[in-house]
């Protein structure tokens, strides 16, 4: 039997031919370009976001949509992805520091303790967990109490 031959010429002009789907993508290819190749890459970096990329496309079915459809969807995504960098960078750093001065205000009062004594009371704190034993709990409580009335005795 002779092989047979498709009729519509458009067969053989696919959008993705064998050697397209078969090629092994870039970086900048599997993150910035519409159409993904489906070749997993060799370098370990490159085949981790192309691994995402192609969860991404699962998820979000971009391989049905049309191609001002799929920019339109990662334009959103990217948008989204550097907002939160954006926030991380500028926000975050000055966001830690407002936390630890109001972790610092509500663990060793209104005024910030000396390093010293702020680490002694943390590894007072951090031994109840491990050795709750009377000893150390009534010397914390004595320290905090000597501290706060200014009488080394109680």
């Amino acid at each position: 039997m002779p092989p047979s031959t498709v009729s519509d010429p458009a067969y053989y002009t696919a959008a993705m031919s064998y050697h397209e789907w078969k090629r092994e993508a870039t970086i900048p290819q599997i993150l910035f370009g519409l159409h993904c190749p489906y070749g997993k890459p060799s370098s370990p970096i490159a085949r981790f976001f192309w691994r995402r990329r192609i969860w991404i496309e699962a998820t979000f079915a971009l391989s049905m949509m049309e191609p001002w459809e799929r920019f339109i969807v990662m334009y959103v995504m990217y948008a989204i992805l550097l907002a939160l960098a954006f926030a991380g960078f500028f926000y975050l750093p000055h966001h830690l520091s407002f936390l630890h001065a109001r972790a610092a205000y509500y663990l060793y009062g209104s005024d910030a303790a000396g390093a010293a004594d702020s680490l002694t009371r943390l590894k007072d704190a951090a031994s109840w967990g491990i050795n709750a034993s009377i000893e150390n709990v009534s010397s914390f409580g004595s320290k905090v109490l000597s501290r706060a009335t200014g009488s080394p005795e109680l």
